[in-house]
């Protein structure tokens, strides 16, 4: 008996995961619509309608939004402050850098490679 070729056993494989994946879907799609059932009973024994419900998530998401927008009073940062670039990549000219937040992956290799300060915005 021989063995199976590796394209077989991928053919196989593919198959298989497809199989999986359409499972994972219908036991999802089950588990959304019983919880959607849920939500109707209660919907109906609470006496709420659909538009009470979207006005409640209209509004909670609005509170989210303003707590979000809000500058801090302590830092002093007013909002939608432009901060000027610090960082220019010498060679792409679109890459920028202000120097704040999570430092970008060309910064570093610059860095790395003692090339920072060409990179410097005068």
């Amino acid at each position: 008996m021989s063995t199976p070729s590796i394209a077989s056993q991928l053919a196989k494989l593919r198959k298989e995961r497809q199989a999986i994946e359409k499972k994972e879907k219908a036991l999802l799609s089950k588990t959304n619509d019983q919880a959607v059932a849920q939500i109707k009973a209660i919907m109906k024994d609470s006496g709420l309608s659909v538009d009470d419900l979207l006005a409640a998530l209209k509004v909670s998401k609005v509170q989210k939004i303003k707590k979000v927008s809000e500058p801090k009073a302590s830092t002093g940062v007013k909002a939608g402050f432009k901060v000027p670039i610090k960082y220019r990549h010498p060679t792409h000219q679109g890459l920028e850098w202000t120097g704040r937040g999570k430092t970008p992956v060309w910064i570093q290799e610059l860095k790395d490679s003692g090339q920072l300060e060409q990179a410097l915005v005068s």
